[in-house]
């Protein structure tokens, strides 16, 4: 009997343990998911702050002559109310990017259903599921990242969203936040930078063509894949008509309607010039504080100038790619495999306002002087007799118009490198910097190899040393030695500098070893002055680099920058005075508070009568020198040319009375350039193309005459500062 009552007490025990591991059990699950769910509460962000979403005022900034060169936006977009934006708008983008946007509750199981099916059948990505208001809650809180944990979020915030705004005003936000290509967000920046009017003012077909954009920024733009751009606004306007936005009627019109893309002013656009802007008040005034500050800025800019410098450095490193570019083939395609590749393409729609343009072109056949290529459905001429292509090669070509002898549509093979190439421009009276381009590509590198890569310069030193020489009472025509001379180098060793055609001169007057950049010469003349007073007129022309006491820096050995070596010349054509270079005037915060206002600064640092001396000497080698291409230009100018060992890198550095230019090319991996691709074939083209446009501003002056020297030396009279100088020629 007592064993039968231990028995039943052990298995009563065993039951009641069961039940205790399941409670155990369910209360540890419960308490599990009200501890996840407390997280997901807690942890997520509140939606409220979207209900007074305004983006910040942008910072303006403003060229020479007040006129508005780029705008910086905080987080690159501006915003606009729902009031300016047009209903049209909003039912294009609602058409093409979520149709039943005002009928679900946030999240659309349907259109999620409907993509992933579309994404099976077509093995990619081909549609997206997310609602505007999903992709309101990614823009604007949760960011790009991807996890199922981050999809619980989004769907809690998207209800949250839908329960707390109405559904224009998620629309506003969606529309004033959503990423539109070129670095910029919202319908506003979007409608400037392609259409160049405010939102208010686009047609309707305009709006669908920004409606077709959004899905994939890069692929549609308009600026660069116009065909595309076309085919998705298409498709926009069918889904306007299919959800009753438009009628048949209007669906007509809208395909028929001509929309002119604008070319693109620079307003928005990253640059070397912008981003030194940027870097400047965010280290002066702290980082960021462009998001918080709404700021006027006047910088020295000028616009024209600045469009004429761009297309110089792109032009001159176009020539230079032509010479020593690699081969455009980007693949080759079996002819089986043609047709499909083709089918890929859209077709071709080929204008004059396509003319210089990159395209892919598939190589078909040979022909006389060059190759038949296909080109979607067009056909076209691909001159060269450089490549020898094969059928079914890919090429990257640029399209020249129509050839008169075929009339095929013409192409020439497109070729590049990686050589870079700089251009720096300053008013030589004030300062201030008035052109900046600092790389081939800002977007690729934001390296400013204008303002702070320091190079070896060569040749375009060598005026300093010959400045020196004068300032020790040497004569342009005083005789130095030009032939072959040991020198020691220490350590037991000895150097002997040679010149670069290999010819020797004997002796030769200071005037013909400037033009003719005699290395040899320069060498022994340094030899006889000394590098103390090389290192005092840089010193006095405000530039501070490490000097090396030897000879070699006669041949431009040292490191500078190009804004260095504009500031040194900029002296010798505005008659003797280092004048501290300025690229903002002025700034002030949207009550016009001024924060700080840069006067131009000046002071005298050489004679003006050895000012008139160097104008002479660098003169000679525009007019018969290394540079005299540069007399074609019909300007008095004035300059040097700068080739460094082993052709690593070439400069030209020239001036007129009022502007002062440098142009420095090369490889950011010090490569050679190649053999005779010196300052005078790589640089000075740069420098000629952007001279003959700033030069046509104003009639040919010549420099400026020496002033009168006083009895002490002095000049008689003295040049006054001015704040607003260079109107004459602006």
């Amino acid at each position: 009997m007592t064993v039968a009552k231990r028995g039943r007490g052990r298995i009563f025990s065993v039951k009641r343990l069961h039940r205790y591991l399941v409670l155990l059990l369910v209360l540890s699950v419960v308490t599990t998911g009200l501890g996840f769910w407390v997280f997901l509460v807690t942890e997520i962000p509140s939606v409220k702050a979207l209900k007074d979403f305004t983006a910040k005022a942008p910072s303006v900034v403003y060229g020479i002559n007040n006129e508005v060169v780029y705008l910086i936006l905080p987080d690159n977009r501006i915003y606009v109310p729902t009031s300016k934006i047009p209903r049209y708008v909003g039912q294009a983008f609602v058409a093409a990017e979520d149709a039943d946007f005002f009928k679900h509750s946030g999240i659309d199981a349907r259109s999620i259903i409907r993509a992933l099916y579309k994404n099976i059948v077509h093995g990619r990505v081909v549609q997206g599921g997310s609602t505007i208001s999903q992709q309101v809650i990614k823009s604007l809180i949760l960011g790009p990242e991807k996890s199922m944990l981050r999809k619980v979020r989004e769907a809690i915030l998207t209800y949250r969203l839908e329960n707390y705004l109405t559904k224009q005003e998620i629309l506003s936000l969606y529309l004033n936040n959503l990423f539109m290509g070129h670095g910029i967000h919202g319908v506003e920046a979007a409608s400037q930078i392609y259409f160049g009017k405010h939102v208010w003012n686009i047609t309707r077909a305009e709006a669908t063509l920004l409606a077709g954009i959004a899905p994939g920024p890069n692929r549609y733009s308009p600026k660069y894949h116009i065909a595309q751009a076309r085919a998705r606004q298409v498709y926009v306007i069918d889904q306007m008509e299919k959800k009753g936005f438009i009628d048949e009627r209007e669906k007509k019109a809208l395909l028929k309607a001509k929309i002119a893309v604008r070319e693109d002013n620079g307003i928005f656009a990253n640059s070397y010039f912008k981003n030194s802007i940027v870097n400047y008040v965010e280290g002066k005034y702290g980082k960021g504080v462009l998001n918080r500050r709404s700021l006027k800025i006047y910088a020295t800019m000028d616009p024209g100038l600045q469009r004429s410098a761009e297309q110089a450095v792109k032009s001159g490193l176009a020539s230079y790619d032509e010479r020593r570019g690699q081969s455009p083939v980007l693949q080759h395609i079996e002819k089986r495999k043609w047709a499909e590749f083709l089918e890929e393409r859209d077709k071709a729609e080929l204008s004059e306002g396509d003319v210089g343009k990159e395209f892919k072109v598939l190589v078909a056949d040979s022909m006389s002087e060059g190759w038949s290529v296909l080109l979607g459905g067009e056909n076209g001429f691909l001159r060269t007799v450089t490549f020898a292509f094969k059928p079914g090669d890919v090429v990257k070509a640029t399209y020249r118009g129509v050839d008169r002898k075929t009339r095929m549509h013409l192409f020439v093979p497109y070729k590049t490198s990686n050589l870079e190439g700089a251009l720096l421009c300053m008013d030589v009276d004030t300062g201030y910097i008035l052109a900046m381009v600092g790389g081939r590509d800002f977007d690729k590198s934001p390296y400013n190899r204008a303002m702070v890569a320091k190079v070896q310069v060569g040749s375009a030193f060598k005026p300093f040393i010959y400045l020196a020489a004068l300032e020790r009472g040497y004569d342009i025509d005083s005789v130095v030695p030009d032939e072959p001379r040991q020198y020691n180098a220490g350590l037991g060793r000895s150097w002997s500098p040679r010149n670069y055609d290999g010819s020797y001169s004997g002796n030769i007057s200071i005037r013909d070893a400037v033009a003719y950049s005699k290395n040899a010469a320069t060498v022994a003349l340094l030899d006889q002055v000394g590098v103390e007073p090389v290192r005092r007129v840089l010193n006095d022309l405000g530039i501070n680099i490490d000097l090396e006491n030897n000879l070699s820096i006669a041949l431009g050995s040292s490191n500078m920058t190009l804004l260095d070596l504009v500031k040194g010349f900029s002296a010798f054509a505005n008659g003797g005075f280092r004048v501290t270079p300025i690229f903002i005037r002025r700034i002030e915060d949207k009550k016009g508070t001024v924060l700080e206002a840069n006067e131009v600064r000046r002071a005298r640092a050489i004679p003006s009568e050895t000012a008139y001396k160097m104008n002479v000497l660098l003169q000679g080698v525009t007019s018969y020198g290394t540079a005299r291409q540069a007399s074609r230009l019909g300007y008095p100018v004035a300059g040097k040319t700068g080739t460094t060992s082993s052709y690593l890198d070439a400069l030209f550095v020239g001036y007129s009375p009022h502007l002062c230019a440098g142009v420095w090319t090369g490889f950011d991996q010090r490569a050679s350039l190649g053999k005779s691709e010196s300052g005078g074939r790589v640089a000075l083209p740069i420098w000629m193309r952007f001279m003959a446009s700033a030069l046509r501003r104003h009639e040919p002056e010549e420099f400026r005459p020496a002033l009168e020297q006083g009895a002490d030396g002095s000049p008689t009279s003295t040049d006054e500062e001015t704040t607003e100088p260079g109107s004459r020629y602006f």
